[in-house]
């Protein structure tokens, strides 16, 4: 994995747009279903085409404390999924006993929603996402900043969260270095984690906002808004 340094070099080079993605945003495309998130399974192909591209249309970034903590979580929220596909079948299977009893015409014979590889497929598809990003290093500075941003209770860390703190802290890091370079392509963060970022309007907190637009960050809450930031 790229040091902080590395990693801002490699982005320079590449020349392209930037996102970067938190760990909910990633399990969020394997429980898009039974999470009802519009668009966010398609936003993620299409991401996935944008990154693999010869060239690439844009470049995606993930902390050192992503990987970890999406493996971490990743077989839990399959296999919720896969329950939820199941049930899924299960309620189309029971419509469709009580449409043939009353005569009621089915178009069509019930759809196999647990058995057609569905939640895999999503799963694949969001550790594509991760196995093409520029995954960072821990850079102890950042680290040391996320502690103070806890002490401080500083967002994302008004509940304590270092994790939250350590990840947004490595982000504005490269982001520093990008800025500093001169970097003029878009930097998008998604995170859907709106608990910990925003107020309760809605709005990105203060401070927050604050440091993002230092940076020139942009904040999206969705997949399908960041990918549209970044193609534009």
């Amino acid at each position: 994995m790229p040091s902080l340094h590395e990693a801002v070099g490699e982005l320079l080079a590449a020349d392209r747009p930037v996102l970067f993605l938190d760990t909910c945003v990633l399990l969020d495309v394997i429980r898009s279903t039974h999470r009802c998130l519009k668009g966010c399974a398609e936003a993620a192909w299409h991401l996935a085409k944008l990154v693999s591209a010869t060239p690439p249309v844009c470049s995606l970034v993930v902390s050192s404390l992503v990987p970890k903590e999406w493996g971490d979580n990743v077989q839990g929220v399959t296999d919720e999924t896969i329950r939820h596909l199941r049930r899924m079948e299960e309620q189309a299977s029971h419509f469709d006993d009580a449409c043939r009893a009353l005569g009621i015409a089915v178009a069509s014979p019930p759809t196999a929603y647990g058995r057609c590889g569905l939640a895999e497929a999503l799963r694949d598809l969001s550790q594509s996402l991760i196995d093409q990003a520029v995954r960072l290093d821990e850079d102890p500075g950042c680290r040391v900043r996320a502690v103070e941003r806890v002490v401080a209770r500083v967002p994302p860390a008004l509940k304590g969260q270092v994790k939250d703190s350590a990840i947004i802290e490595e982000y504005l890091a490269v982001c520093r270095g990008l800025r500093a370079a001169g970097f003029s392509r878009r930097r998008v963060y998604c995170t859907s984690n709106t608990a910990d970022y925003c107020e309760a309007s809605g709005s990105l907190h203060a401070s927050l906002a604050v440091e993002f637009a230092s940076q020139s960050l942009i904040f999206t809450t969705q997949l399908p808004w960041a990918l549209r930031e970044v193609r534009s």
